[in-house]
């Protein structure tokens, strides 16, 4: 027996869970049953549904592409060696990730791509860590970079850039709107040491810091289950790391479960969360119940 860890995750309405697990592919995953649909070594850290199709970035440029019309996977590289961290869009066929600190936008789900430098006018360009598409824009939050990082927005239709919030020690690891126009992002900070999850209302430049009751090192992912938002970390001195509720009303993160090594990423089926961690999967029945270890 073995603790079968995972990299991202992504819940449909045709199946439960879809992950990808470490250097094996994508498996279908429900009640405890495991089913390999592709096979695939590099990583996978983000998965997502954008239309009909399914999307997922990783290691060296990889994309990944579901395409259901045809019941087939495919995958291929884009010319970037850098880890591919996030992937956002629309229904309509627009796709967009990253590479370095450069944007690779398709308009048909996938099968044409072009090169949209977002940074090309700052001496200092950022490497980019995380996307969300928004009403035209692209919400980008960058690695550390002391004069060019933070959060960012990028207009398709003018390519206008503009700096939604500086962060001169800080990555932003994960950014989230939801339908109310409150925008939530997730930090670490590597001056401190501490992270946060910190959140505002679009167009305002005003951000609070939720309260949380432990100090954690780095805040990964963001993700909505249930009408619920959840936030994720990053691994503590004893190895484990902490899901948590991001309660708006409060200003708060309670602490609802624990994983063996980072939170990389989470999703929500029912009363289901499945969360990923290189070192682990955990399938949770209920958030406030006893959680089930998945090997």
């Amino acid at each position: 027996m073995f603790h079968r860890g995972s990299t991202a995750v992504l819940s449909t309405p045709e199946t439960p869970f879809l992950v990808a697990v470490k250097r094996e592919g994508i498996y279908s995953f429900e009640e405890g049953e495991w089913l390999l649909q592709y096979g695939l070594s590099q990583g996978i850290y983000k998965l997502v549904c954008l239309g009909d199709f399914i999307f997922g970035i990783g290691d060296h440029g990889t994309i990944l592409r579901y395409d259901p019309y045809q019941k087939k996977w495919t995958h291929t590289t884009f010319p970037s060696p850098q880890r591919l961290w996030d992937i956002t869009g629309n229904k309509d066929g627009l796709i967009v990730t990253h590479g370095g600190n450069k944007l690779f936008v398709s308009y048909n789900f996938g099968s044409s791509w072009s090169v949209i430098k977002p940074f090309r006018s700052l001496k200092t360009p950022p490497l980019i860590r995380s996307l969300f598409y928004e009403k035209d824009y692209i919400y980008i939050g960058t690695q550390v970079n002391k004069e060019s990082g933070g959060l960012w927005r990028y207009s398709l239709q003018t390519e206008k850039l503009e700096r939604v919030k500086s962060e001169e020690n800080s990555m932003i690891s994960s950014v989230f709107i939801n339908r109310e126009s409150n925008i939530f992002i997730t930090k670490g900070n590597v001056q401190t040491g501490v992270g946060s999850v910190e959140g505002s209302k679009l167009g305002s430049e005003v951000w609070l810091e939720y309260n949380k009751p432990i100090k954690e090192k780095a805040f990964l992912d963001l993700f909505m289950a249930n009408n619920r938002l959840y936030a994720t970390t990053s691994r503590d001195e004893f190895g484990y790391s902490r899901i948590y509720e991001v309660q708006k009303k409060t200003k708060s993160l309670i602490p609802i479960e624990t994983v063996q090594g980072h939170g990389f990423r989470g999703a929500g089926f029912q009363d289901q969360l499945f969360i990923c961690s290189p070192v682990e999967s955990k399938w949770i029945h209920n958030p406030y119940k006893t959680p089930t270890l998945v090997h």
